[in-house]
């Protein structure tokens, strides 16, 4: 099994911040509200668990994963819900452009992969990792 991980740290620093915004929002509320109001309550346990899933980067969707196992290739990227797998004979074409790269089954359909907000480095990492497991 191969694999490659890799994090967009542009959005991990966006929500991270605001994952401390909303921790600093809780404190403020803490201290100017009344406690005896239902309505207090319902604000620090909503505050706390936005905070919380920002904190966690979304509770780790913004990863980007991409796994080779068995003649399967296993992508988990922070644009699409879920996994998709494909099995590595059904790939016909995989295209490296600027900001996406896009990977075209014997079916017809595409499956494109964003990389425009992730560095240099890592969107060569992702081209040189379809190229080893593919041999496109």
């Amino acid at each position: 099994m191969k694999q490659l991980v890799i994090r967009n740290s542009l959005y991990e620093k966006i929500y991270r911040s605001l994952g401390v915004v909303c921790m600093v929002m809780v404190i403020v509320i803490i201290i100017t509200g009344d406690r005896n109001e239902w309505s207090f309550w319902v604000q620090i346990i909503a505050m706390l668990l936005l905070g919380l899933a920002f904190l966690s980067l979304n509770f780790g969707t913004l990863t980007n994963r991409l796994t080779f196992e068995r003649g399967e290739l296993i992508i988990r990227w922070y644009t699409r819900p879920g996994r998709t797998t494909i099995q590595i004979h059904e790939i016909d074409e995989i295209h490296a452009e600027e900001n996406s790269v896009r990977i075209i089954l014997k079916s017809g359909r595409t499956i494109r992969l964003p990389t425009g907000m992730l560095e240099f480095d890592e969107k060569r990492a992702v081209r040189k990792f379809l190229k080893e497991t593919t041999g496109f």
